[in-house]
């Protein structure tokens, strides 16, 4: 694997663990209650650390095949509309995982784009 494609990984993820711990955490600290056992933080850091990770891997894993193959990136990009808008809707993942899957390589397969 290409040293580049890690290293974006490594920032997505941090980036995003820092952008949904960060705010939280702050507000915690300024709101202090003394009535609370532990620290809210640790359950707040734990919370933003699952997502974090799974964003990370979306671009370790998504990357490398745009940057080989470009004429994918429309495919794809119908996948993850189809995907957000049956999940939103629906709250099924398992759908929503299927049918943006039929999507994507329904419109990789037909679709005539080339970059």
């Amino acid at each position: 694997m290409n040293i580049e494609i890690i290293l974006v990984g490594i920032i997505v993820g941090i980036a995003n663990f820092a952008s949904r711990f960060g705010p939280f955490f702050f507000i915690e600290k300024m709101h202090k209650k003394n009535d609370q056992r532990g620290a809210m933080w640790i359950k707040i850091a734990l919370g933003s650390i699952g997502i974090s990770a799974i964003s990370a891997m979306l671009v370790v894993a998504t990357l490398p095949p745009l940057l080989e193959n470009p004429d994918k990136s429309i495919a794809m990009l119908a996948g993850f509309i189809v995907l957000s808008i049956i999940y939103f809707t629906f709250k099924k993942i398992v759908v929503a995982t299927l049918t943006a899957a039929l999507v994507y390589g329904l419109v990789y397969t037909y679709v005539p784009i080339s970059f």
